[in-house]
């Protein structure tokens, strides 16, 4: 990772989009909520997804997919049409796929979601946003449920054990329970406020650590995900077991998140944090420092976006539960 992004977009990505309903210009938002695919399992549970939304409600989908073209993108166009394919030609993080999903629909509201799962409860969806211009909290999580129909512990309840952070999977045992990131990126997003925090971090390669510095992030400027156990997703498959060995990504998580003090109304990245970092470094002295001046140059540029850092988010987080 060289440089901590300031913007939302990656301008190196480049993507295609294929299909669609031509909408009107003036009108920002032309549908009530945009349903978010991505791809991981392929052609046989996208369809039968994509078929179940499509006959149902009045929405726009769109299905993301990384890495080589799909050749059957046409065949889906034909047989539901006004659908759009968004087309990543690398391969890229889960994280940046909703950023480029979210970023391209024409609604407020968009739940993101894995053609390897079933959404059974998207009457209670829709209510949720229901007659809104926004929601409360920046994103809602569902219940999740493995294909044996076992709850998932998805509620991620962070705190610190002897100065170390630790992140805890709870079951989701009652409705409006605060979670620190959205499990396995799904949720129901609030478009604008999402767009306000930087949505996922493109830089960061490990998913893990991409969900905890989204989901810190949002907290410490402001914004809260909570769960809404009236909305019900079943995995189809067994889950993607998730990797959150401390990595190179685990390295900027520490400093954008960790390191930073909220101090006179502002973040800051203190120089006291540097000698650490660089004892505790793999990279060598001289890098080491070019690490922590790329993520104080990133912290200064948005030190007025902070309300508040980690020590107080955890501190407050028995407390609003």
């Amino acid at each position: 990772m060289s440089t901590i992004p300031t913007t939302f977009k990656n301008l190196n990505t480049t993507y295609t989009i294929i299909g669609g309903r031509k909408t009107g210009r003036i009108q920002k938002y032309f549908y009530p909520i945009t349903f978010i695919i991505l791809n991981r399992r392929g052609r046989f549970y996208r369809d039968r997804l994509i078929g179940e939304i499509y006959d149902k409600v009045e929405a726009e989908i769109i299905y993301v997919m990384s890495g080589s073209v799909s050749y059957d993108s046409e065949a889906l166009l034909k047989k539901y049409p006004g659908i759009r394919v968004l087309i990543i030609k690398e391969e890229v993080t889960a994280g940046e796929r909703v950023n480029i999903g979210i970023d391209e629909s024409k609604s407020r509201f968009s739940f993101i979601m894995w053609d390897d799962m079933n959404l059974s409860t998207l009457g209670n969806l829709l209510k949720r946003i229901e007659n809104r211009e926004t929601m409360d909290s920046m994103c809602v999580v569902p219940i999740l449920k493995t294909k044996k129909l076992e709850t998932v512990p998805s509620i991620m309840v962070p705190g610190f054990m002897k100065r170390e952070l630790k992140v805890l999977n709870w079951l989701p045992e009652k409705n409006g329970m605060f979670t620190i990131f959205p499990f396995d990126y799904c949720g129901l997003y609030d478009r604008e406020k999402f767009l306000l925090v930087g949505g996922y971090d493109y830089t960061f390669k490990n998913s893990y650590w991409q969900k905890l510095d989204f989901g810190f992030r949002s907290y410490m400027w402001g914004e809260k995900i909570e769960c809404d156990t009236s909305i019900l997703v079943n995995y189809l498959e067994d889950l993607v077991p998730e990797d959150n060995t401390p990595d190179e990504s685990y390295k900027y998580f520490y400093l954008k998140n960790i390191a930073v003090r909220f101090k006179r109304d502002m973040g800051v990245l203190p120089l006291s944090k540097l000698l650490g970092y660089m004892v505790r470094s793999d990279t060598g002295p001289l890098y080491a420092i070019h690490e922590f001046n790329q993520v104080r140059k990133w912290v200064k540029i948005n030190r007025y976006r902070f309300k508040q850092d980690i020590l107080r988010v955890v501190d407050l987080w028995g407390i609003s539960q």
